[in-house]
């Protein structure tokens, strides 16, 4: 049987609560930086920066006071050191007996390039994410950028790297875990998400549209990102699956293949290695992107992809309408922080829909979205033309050819680098 709704409860994931940033913070560091003639001035060029990058954190004198800030799960280090200024975050301590080779190996190609501007060390047994800079170099927008990156790539990988190379994870902040019955409803959540996504797939198979495809692949991965605190070796490998599925430059027929040997592993997880990959954690620096009223209106508003989504609801091609429209929400939720009032907005607008057929599901979201649009949206003229969002892609376009099931065999998440 055919499935007729997709399910979107309400989210145990806390909502990340981040002040605004202040841009004129911003502004003054850079002339504070092109001002200063004395290491004096240029560490208040850093701490102007950093009051910008961290609203409400009280700024000490880091001249003499190292700053420590909590990501996640990752403890992020800031200290002048003489004449320059290191950013730390210590992942691993190498362990006998584990896999450290392919840990290292992992660090190398997976938190390294060439170009970046923090790389990953190797001092004595432990490995850590590291950035260092003359103060007289140090422009603020390269802080920003190093600030921006290199706390959550700390955050989404020290957890990771313990339990699949068995090597120790130091430094560490302890997530909150969760209680027994929130455990409960997120095992809930786990189970019916691979169950509908799997249904979803044989309709995808079946219509032989890129467009549910696309759909269907952002909803995979957003929706357990919207309402699962999700962290270590899951969270790890779902996010490389979803780099394969989702990546619109390869065939249809492969992604195809990758998001079904993705639903095979995550129903393979136990409950116990779910429940060690679930926790609240607190943020300093915004993991997220700061949505804004021109996004919403690129996204909800009368862009091209509203337009194809309402194309699909004249013509009845109800499934397809609510999939793209379901999509555009999560994708909203799950990558950028909004205002409590726009948060709410949109939360209200899936719940609404949750578990309704699809005719249904597609006409409240519709009707919700162009409100949500008119309410909160930017409308000038430019001010995002028609922007497409990442997880758009040629929408009814046919497959070029057949898709066959995946054969390979099923791997453990725990078990991918033994």
């Amino acid at each position: 049987m055919s499935i007729t709704a997709f399910t979107l409860p309400t989210p145990i994931r806390q909502r990340i609560e981040v002040a605004p940033r202040d841009f004129a913070l911003r502004d003054q560091a850079i002339a504070l930086f092109e001002a200063a003639q004395s290491r004096t001035d240029f560490i208040a060029a850093v701490s102007t920066t950093l009051a910008y990058l961290l609203p409400g954190c009280a700024m000490d004198d880091l001249a003499n006071t190292p700053l420590q800030l909590i990501q996640g799960s990752a403890r992020i280090h800031i200290a002048v050191d003489g004449e320059s200024l290191r950013v730390r975050a210590l992942l691993i301590r190498l362990q006998a007996q584990a896999h450290n080779v392919a840990a290292m190996r992992f660090c190398l190609s997976r938190l390294g390039g060439t170009g970046q501007l923090f790389q990953p060390r190797l001092r004595s047994d432990e490995i850590a994410l590291e950035f260092s800079e003359e103060l007289r170099f140090l422009h603020p927008q390269k802080l920003i950028e190093v600030m921006q990156r290199l706390p959550s790539d700390a955050d989404n990988n020290d957890t990771a790297l313990e339990q699949l190379f068995g090597v120790q994870s130091v430094d560490r902040q302890p997530p909150v875990p969760l209680g027994d019955e929130q455990f409960a409803a997120a095992l809930a959540i786990w189970q019916q998400h691979w169950d509908e996504v799997d249904a979803l797939m044989l309709e995808s198979r079946r219509r032989r549209q890129v467009s549910v495809l696309d759909s269907l692949g952002s909803i995979a991965i957003n929706h357990l990102v919207y309402t699962l605190p999700l962290m270590g070796p899951v969270r790890a490998r779902l996010t490389e699956c979803a780099d394969e599925f989702t990546n619109r430059e390869e065939s249809a027929t492969k992604r195809d293949n990758e998001l079904a040997k993705c639903i095979r592993e995550m129903r393979a997880v136990t409950p116990e290695q779910l429940r060690a990959c679930l926790g609240h954690v607190s943020y300093a620096v915004n993991p997220l992107n700061e949505g804004t009223p021109a996004l919403l209106s690129a996204v909800l508003g009368g862009g091209s992809r509203m337009q194809k989504t309402g194309e699909h609801r004249a013509v009845g091609r109800a499934l397809e309408a609510t999939l793209e429209l379901i999509a555009d929400y999560l994708y909203l939720l799950a990558h950028h922080s909004w205002p409590s009032t726009i948060d709410s907005a949109l939360r209200s607008g899936l719940e609404s829909a949750s578990a309704k057929p699809w005719r249904e599901a597609a006409d409240l979201l519709w009707n919700h979205a162009n409100a949500t649009a008119k309410a909160f949206g930017n409308h000038s003229e430019g001010a995002m033309d028609d922007e497409q969002d990442e997880h758009d892609g040629d929408a009814g376009a046919d497959f070029d050819q057949d898709i066959e099931p995946d054969a390979r065999i099923m791997l453990n998440p725990l078990e991918l680098c033994s």
